[in-house]
């Protein structure tokens, strides 16, 4: 399996044998939140160019928030075929009449292309913010992408014994609870799914100090963990995997 980053932020690049994913591409400019003076983001370190993106078969988009699901971004990349969360299907082919889209929900929980599977999770809160995971997986091995962590049930089953990445926040991003509350679980959720899943590697995902202004950074508490500081937590240390640049990586 390869990855690679994309940007410092939560856009990878997957490659299994039977599929090469782009994962939550946001490439130039802003993400928006409702108003610009309630939450607007950009990338403190610029992202990968579009003439440099490895070739890919498909678009993942694994939440339906801006820095997600980022509009400029698909229309420059129009990709043939993208995999989406049910709620933002409406939206996706309003704005890429010509792509295929593959949503993602209660009516259809996992879809299948050359031997990948990609099974959708949803995270259970009937209200916003709502964050879903996805594992991604072949016969030989899976990663479970989870970008604002992610709390399994205990009857949860993932058909997979051989999580070979998690790839997750490693910072605590609180909100006051009328705004959301927990945006990422930080520590806790790194111990929950290290737990559950025991994934060889663990790789951090949207902790990108990004340049942000609005209501939302003004009132978040943001709990940093480093990957030296988690690497001394027992059943940590040989996981923490640091992908610092735009190098692709083969696990």
């Amino acid at each position: 399996m390869l990855i690679q980053r994309l940007n410092m932020d939560n856009t990878w690049y997957l490659e299994f044998d039977g599929l090469k994913l782009l994962v939550d591409p946001w490439l130039e400019g802003t993400e928006v939140d409702f108003f610009p003076w309630f939450n607007t983001q950009w990338h403190r370190t610029k992202p990968m160019d579009y003439a440099n993106l490895p070739e890919y078969d498909a678009v993942l988009i694994t939440q339906k928030y801006p820095d997600h699901y980022h509009k400029e971004t698909l229309k420059k990349l129009k990709p043939a075929l993208l995999i989406v969360p049910a709620s933002i299907e409406k939206s996706i082919r309003k704005l890429l009449p010509d792509s295929t889209v593959v949503a993602l929900g209660k009516k259809l929980a996992v879809f299948e292309k050359n031997g990948v599977k990609i099974k959708f999770y949803p995270s259970g809160r009937m209200i916003d913010p709502i964050y879903d995971a996805f594992l991604i997986s072949d016969e030989k091995e899976a990663v479970f992408v989870a970008s604002h962590g992610y709390f399994l049930a205990e009857n949860t089953e993932l058909q997979h014994t051989n999580i070979k990445t998690l790839i997750c926040p490693f910072n605590e991003f609180q909100l006051p609870f009328y705004l959301g509350g927990t945006i990422s679980p930080g520590l806790k959720g790194i111990l929950h799914l290290n737990e559950k899943l025991n994934p060889e590697y663990i790789v951090a995902t949207h902790d990108e100090d990004k340049h942000a202004k609005g209501i939302v950074i003004k009132t978040a508490k943001i709990t940093k963990n480093s990957p030296e500081e988690l690497r001394k937590i027992e059943g940590l240390k040989h996981k923490i995997l640091e992908i610092n640049d735009y190098k692709a990586i083969t696990l």
